[in-house]
């Protein structure tokens, strides 16, 4: 017998040892059916059959997925309707409009193979196009192609934005810079009226209540207030006290005792009542604005004042000369707040803005505890304010006597607003 004789023999014998053991596994071979059924009709396919017995007696032998009953359940499970076994699981899922996003796709490729979306897209052919490229380059003429220009067209110089390097030297024969007057507003009543608005705004952020300051209490313990508690005290010090013979044991002086305990826990439950009560009253007028700079009058005069501020400010060369968007409105009106702590005067003595202690004391000195987000960002905005009014004034001496004279005529109403708030100020300190 030859070598090849020798493994089939050995090849037979293996897989019926396999097939005795039920641990065959034949992929994609074929079996013989007599290794399985005896008669068989036909070939049958390989694998591990599962022999059951149907409601009519019959034998059924399922081959797993290979078996016609096998139906997809809703867990994705491959069933038998026959035998009710799992015989499969479905790796692949389809995605559903209800997904997260989450990927439950196969990483398996042979799931996910097949024609992609949209069909199979042709690859173009580089030869043909090379071919083609060629041949259209050679039917272009020199004649057809458009000569270039002598010279470039004159370009404008770059003009560099910002400030020049240490080794630059400014350029003598450029341009100078045009101005850009930003402040071509039209002062209409609606105008006028969303910048008191405005001021108010910048005023309600700004002042901060001064609170009183509470002494603390001399704190009550909560044990005294239960009756137990100070009876067995009461007892255990008066028993001390006739065990050291300090006193006699007496029945009256111990019914006293008790007297003199339940009258003691009735006296400090009035005194913790006494105390909720002040709290709650005083934490009502503790969240209650006082104080001159918290009337409406005051604060629709200051707020006028401002405006009227502004609108002098931007008839200034200043004002009409600077960049746009280098002032703004609510720095103005926090400089204007600020300077109620030393006042603003015009060269010739004229007060703009008054001195008035009442109200710069509402304001938020720096790290104030007291103080909020927006008034810290008020607060820091303030400085530039103050520079903005004061270089505005400065600048209407270098005006002429009729460019100033509309600016110089609010700036003069301004100071009667500011006379008559410091008059209400004193009139409800």
């Amino acid at each position: 017998m030859d070598v090849d004789a020798l493994f089939a023999q050995a090849d037979a014998a293996r897989r019926e040892l396999q097939l005795e053991s039920g641990d065959a596994d034949f992929e994609d071979e074929e079996l013989d059916a007599s290794a399985i059924f005896v008669n068989a009709p036909r070939r049958a396919r390989s694998g591990v059959a599962t022999y059951t017995v149907g409601a009519d007696g019959d034998i059924h032998a399922c081959f797993g997925q290979q078996c016609r009953h096998v139906v997809l359940n809703g867990d994705n499970h491959y069933v038998c309707s026959i035998s009710g076994q799992v015989v499969g699981v479905k790796t692949a899922q389809e995605s559903y409009p209800g997904s997260t996003g989450r990927s439950t796709k196969s990483s398996n490729p042979d799931d996910t193979a097949g024609m992609p979306v949209g069909g199979w897209v042709k690859r173009r052919d580089m030869y043909a196009a090379s071919v083609a490229a060629f041949r259209t380059a050679n039917r272009v003429s020199d004649a057809e192609v458009a000569p270039m220009p002598t010279a470039p067209a004159a370009t404008a110089p770059a003009i560099k934005r910002g400030a020049l390097c240490v080794d630059e030297e400014p350029d003598a024969n450029a341009a100078p810079r045009k101005t850009r007057n930003s402040r071509k507003e039209t002062w209409t009543r609606e105008a006028i009226d969303k910048l008191a608005a405005e001021a108010l705004s910048v005023i309600d952020k700004l002042f901060i209540a001064h609170r009183k300051p509470q002494e603390p209490g001399p704190s009550i313990d909560p044990r005294l207030q239960n009756p137990e508690f100070v009876k067995a005290l009461a007892l255990r010090k008066y028993v001390k006290r006739c065990a050291d013979g300090e006193s006699e044991l007496n029945l009256d002086v111990l019914s006293n005792v008790i007297i003199h305990a339940n009258a003691f826990v009735r006296e400090q439950r009035a005194a913790a009542a006494a105390r909720l009560g002040e709290a709650a009253r005083g934490g009502t007028a503790k969240r209650r604005r006082t104080g001159a700079g918290f009337s409406g009058q005051i604060r629709g005069q200051l707020s006028q004042l401002i405006v009227s501020l502004w609108r002098a400010s931007c008839l200034t060369k200043h004002f009409m000369t600077s960049k746009k968007g280098s002032d703004s409105f609510r720095p103005f009106a926090a400089g204007i707040l600020y300077s109620l702590k030393r006042g603003l005067y015009l060269s010739d003595g004229t007060c703009v803005v008054p001195v008035l202690d009442e109200l710069a004391g509402h304001l938020p000195a720096l790290r104030s505890a007291s103080s909020t987000p927006a008034a810290k960002q008020l607060q820091s905005s303030s400085h530039r304010g103050i520079c903005s009014i004061q270089r505005a004034l400065t600048s209407l001496s270098q005006m002429p006597s009729g460019e100033a004279r509309p600016a110089l005529t609010l700036l003069r109403d301004a100071s009667r607003q500011g006379a008559f708030l410091r008059e209400l100020v004193s009139r409800n300190s």
